[in-house]
């Protein structure tokens, strides 16, 4: 991988990327596999194993530092939890069909796995996104085999979009940081989903397949947003209503929903966007599925 500096970020920044680089590289040499590796997308890894030399900005490293330094910042100011017998960020390890697979929790604080992501209002609006509640899953899977049992798994958001004027508003969060609890997983469902996620992985790594032949990433995958249709004031910049239709904004205009004149409003198409390709995966650049959408 070669870092490349195309909007002039200064040094500082470039020499942190480089170090958080090589931390990453230290933790991958302790196993087979690490927990992150295993729940990200086959394809991504298949395709950055085989692309060695691919060029990625240091500006798509941006919001990786940050959420590493709201984890390096609570870390560095857990003391007393720690005097208290709380684990935080140590790195556990488990034999899973002849692979060591290690992972990193957060904290173990009593009967609590405790995880602190760093995200949008938008992504919990829902509650907890999928992918993180098979992160926490699997970090209780090897957290049991170390002979380490949390009876409650949760997580503490801190929402980096966040506005105290629309605190209490139309289910808008009352704080900048909201707690989740996640449902733990029986045994059996934690062992079909690291199976499931080690097969992904260790049958790209093996195949022979050219890159072209690779399975193909899912909307889900790809973190698609679909099309809107934004209802707007003529030279205004937010929209008044979202549709999903040409048919049904026109439809919301028609039926009298805002004080602004009809001949005052304009429909806006949006098209879907697959964020996670555009804006996080460091292997778009050589993605036929990508590249031909």
């Amino acid at each position: 991988m070669k870092i490349t500096n195309k909007h002039n970020l200064p040094p500082v920044i470039l020499d942190w990327i480089e170090y958080s680089n090589k931390e990453r590289q230290t933790q991958l040499e302790q196993g087979d596999f690490t927990v992150t590796q295993l729940l990200a997308n086959p394809k991504e890894q298949y395709l950055l194993q085989r692309n060695p030399e691919i060029e990625i900005d240091a500006s798509r490293f941006i919001a990786l530092l940050s959420g590493e330094a709201w984890h390096t910042g609570i870390a560095k100011n857990s003391t007393d939890r720690r005097a208290n017998g709380a684990l935080v960020e140590k790195r556990y390890s488990v034999k899973y069909h002849g692979w060591k697979i290690t992972g990193q929790p957060d904290i173990i604080d009593g009967d609590y796995l405790m995880d602190y992501k760093e995200s949008t209002v938008g992504r919990f609006a829902k509650g907890v996104p999928q992918e993180y509640e098979n992160q926490l899953n699997f970090y209780h899977y090897i957290l049991t085999s170390n002979g380490i049992h949390p009876k409650f798994m949760g997580i503490w958001v801190k929402y980096k979009d966040y506005m105290p004027s629309r605190s209490g508003t139309n289910h808008y969060p009352d704080a900048q940081m909201e707690y989740f609890p996640v449902q733990i997983w029986d045994y059996d469902e934690q062992d079909a989903f690291i199976k499931s996620r080690l097969e992904a992985h260790v049958g790209n790594l093996n195949s022979q397949l050219d890159k072209m032949d690779m399975p193909q990433c899912t909307d889900e995958e790809r973190w698609y947003s679909n099309e809107i249709h934004a209802v707007m004031k003529k030279g205004g910049k937010r929209s008044l209503h979202n549709a999903a239709t040409h048919d049904d904004a026109q439809a919301w205009i028609d039926g009298d929903n805002t004080k602004v004149k009809k001949d005052q409003l304009v429909i806006e198409h949006r098209p879907g966007i697959y964020r996670k390709c555009e804006n996080y995966c460091f292997a778009s650049s050589v993605c036929d599925q990508y590249n031909n959408t």
